[in-house]
């Protein structure tokens, strides 16, 4: 099992925080942070698709060569 700090779903929701305290301090307005958060959101996705995508790769490529 992974660490806490090491899983995508820790940074999504340090970055949201982040942006969330940004907001509140005043310095994003509402839509700005929505938008940097639903940006965040999407990139989370991708890095998982991506993850995902690549551990299937080594794992296929694994079995493929201890059946020969």
């Amino acid at each position: 099992m992974k660490p806490g700090h090491k899983t995508t779903e820790f940074w999504v929701t340090v970055f949201i925080q982040v942006v969330g305290l940004i907001a509140a301090l005043g310095y994003l307005t509402p839509e700005q942070s929505s938008s940097i958060v639903d940006a965040i959101t999407q990139l989370g996705g991708i890095v998982a698709m991506v993850a995902a995508q690549f551990g299937y790769s080594l794992s296929r490529g694994a079995a493929k060569k201890n059946q020969s």
